[in-house]
């Protein structure tokens, strides 16, 4: 999940990023900040038969919550896994 949305910083902004991960039981939330305002959402929608663009449809279905939010002049694509 953490190469996804690295991954799409570095294939979709091609900004300087910051990674945090937080551990607050019973979740971990990892969080990849970058410089680009493009939302995150828009990209879930994609084709499920294209060959990529698929990112954020698995972080979607693999973690217990996720979503973005405005931070600075870019915004943080967050998502929270259970901390087992």
């Amino acid at each position: 999940m953490l190469s996804e949305l690295v991954g799409n910083v570095v294939r979709h902004a091609g900004t300087p990023m910051q990674v945090t991960l937080t551990l607050r039981k019973p979740y971990l939330r990892v969080a990849v900040m970058d410089g680009s305002p493009a939302d995150a959402r828009a990209a879930t929608g994609r084709d499920p038969r294209a060959e990529g663009g698929r990112g954020l449809m698995l972080v979607r279905e693999l973690t217990q919550r996720w979503g973005s939010a405005p931070a600075g002049a870019g915004k943080v694509v967050w998502a929270m896994l259970p901390a087992n």
